[in-house]
């Protein structure tokens, strides 16, 4: 059922979702023969804005907190679109892609997360502490609206790296879903679930040419 408030949200999302890069944007991203190439291709496309802070000095580790911070301000833009009642479960969301890469020895350095890393140091799993964080922040009746997203969410709680075919298919049901449920809460996690995919393709692309550039003829450095 469509709620008051969601139709400004629903556009603004449904224009990203237009502007979101196409298989030959893609190509000229994963095929740069370094990251100088790489972030150039993202920078023509709707990506931009998720690769601003680097550049072709960029570190490993400078591209990994270049993009946690593009997330993060992604999912507060989305929270910000959208009624105040649904707000802190979207925001919750900057922490989903990461888990696959949390654990009590690794706690998530990410804003918002220090309740998610001292109930993983307490012994919880990522998993299970990030669905009670985000179950306590829904308003009423909101467990019901998002019934539809609970598949996704629960292929999610695995966390990256993912399988290519498995990314596929989370992001034809992620777009079913931002499609059925228009105007709906659950659009506007889908949407985030969409966004996250492509950072996570981004990271890879970003990764594979800051880490094995090409400097001959088809020869890695």
């Amino acid at each position: 059922m469509r709620q008051a408030g969601f139709a400004y949200a629903q556009a603004r999302m449904q224009a990203r979702f237009a502007a979101r890069p196409e298989a030959p944007e893609w190509q000229m991203i994963e095929t740069g023969r370094d990251l100088v190439q790489a972030l150039d291709a993202a920078k023509r496309t709707a990506l931009a804005p998720s690769v601003a802070r680097l550049g072709r000095e960029s570190s490993r580790e400078a591209v990994e907190t270049g993009l946690r911070k593009a997330w993060a301000e992604q999912v507060d833009e989305v929270a910000r679109w959208t009624p105040p009642a649904w707000r802190a479960p979207l925001e919750w969301w900057v922490l989903l892609p990461h888990l696959g890469l949390a654990d009590a020895d690794t706690p998530l350095a990410l804003p918002g997360g220090d309740s998610l890393a001292q109930a993983i140091e307490a012994g919880a799993r990522a998993g299970a502490a990030w669905q009670t964080g985000f179950t306590a922040r829904l308003p009423r009746g909101g467990a019901a609206a998002l019934e539809p997203l609970a598949p996704l969410i629960a292929a999610y709680l695995e966390g990256p790296p993912r399988a290519l075919t498995e990314r596929r298919v989370l992001k034809r049901g992620l777009e079913r879903l931002l499609r059925a449920r228009a105007g709906e809460p659950a659009a506007a996690f889908a949407f985030l679930g969409l966004m996250a995919l492509d950072l996570e393709r981004l990271r890879g692309a970003l990764l594979l040419a800051r880490m094995y550039p090409v400097t001959g003829e088809g020869e890695a450095a």
